[in-house]
């Protein structure tokens, strides 16, 4: 039980560190992750805000894995759904906070939030792939493609490759730019780096899983 309520607390710090990081990158205006960029594109189209539009391109990843062959129980699903709720409103919250408190217009503090953004984002993601076997739809997507590939670097890349299309389909549609740049590429081809990384440096003490695991 102490192990489990650990692995909990770990899970919820990954989280916040997660949509805490997205909103960094987002507020540094120097293109944002992928998916993230996706929803911000998303949210020119439709009426809601960059966190809901999340949700919603959650739902398509969701789709995706599953045509991928992942397995899903029904708990798995709902608790999937669960959290990517969380994490939208999270990042919302997130972008609120920033807006009241400071939105950088320098140049290199808006790269300093990037490199934040971009960091935080990896810690996460190690985090979570460890401390739980429920994740974001688009991590799900992540570690399958990584699990193919042998290695996240190169799986990252052809799993960003899919919310990247989105966003550029959308800007040829609105002939403007948004979400996209220097950001975007560093985490395309950074981010899996970033957590080979950090999976040598953080090793957090699992529970004995109880749901069924990826194939």
């Amino acid at each position: 039980m102490r192990v489990l309520s650990l692995n909990s607390l770990w899970f919820v710090i990954a989280i916040t560190l997660n949509a805490l990081g997205n909103s960094f990158m987002i507020i540094s205006n120097l293109g944002s992750a992928p998916w993230t960029s996706a929803a911000e594109n998303l949210e020119y189209l439709l009426p809601f805000s960059v966190g809901v539009c999340i949700i919603i391109l959650y739902f398509f990843a969701m789709l995706l894995s599953y045509f991928m062959k992942i397995k899903f129980t029904v708990g798995m699903i709902v608790k999937t759904i669960a959290l990517s709720v969380i994490f939208g409103v999270f990042i919302d919250l997130f972008l609120y906070l920033h807006q009241m408190v400071y939105v950088p217009n320098d140049l290199g503090i808006r790269y300093i939030y990037l490199f934040i953004g971009l960091n935080l984002i990896a810690v996460a993601i190690c985090i979570y792939f460890q401390a739980s076997s429920i994740y974001l739809p688009s991590d799900y997507l992540l570690k399958a493609f990584g699990k193919l590939m042998n290695n996240y670097t190169t799986g990252t890349i052809l799993c960003t490759a899919i919310p990247l299309s989105i966003s550029i389909i959308i800007i040829i549609y609105r002939q403007s730019i948004n979400g996209i740049g220097p950001g975007t590429l560093m985490f395309m081809f950074g981010m899996g780096l970033l957590i080979d990384i950090y999976n040598r440096w953080i090793v957090i003490n699992k529970t004995p899983e109880k749901l069924n695991q990826i194939s």
